[in-house]
């Protein structure tokens, strides 16, 4: 399964959420993308979207 974390920095438990999807990497190919960073760029955000498309699930923290 091909998973995608988004992370937002709106929800205040995003560290749980962070640990269960490291233990799931193990098994499953689980991506990362920081749309915190204010730095981003229209690249970085064709590859977000690249991702969320090719994703079987998409998971925002």
């Amino acid at each position: 399964m091909n998973i995608v974390q988004l992370n937002t920095g709106l929800f205040p438990d995003a560290q749980t959420v962070t640990a269960a999807l490291r233990q799931w990497a193990a098994m499953q190919s689980v991506a990362v993308i920081d749309l915190t960073r204010r730095e981003l760029g229209e690249s970085d955000w064709d590859a977000a979207i690249r991702a969320i498309l090719a994703a079987d699930r998409v998971v925002t923290i």
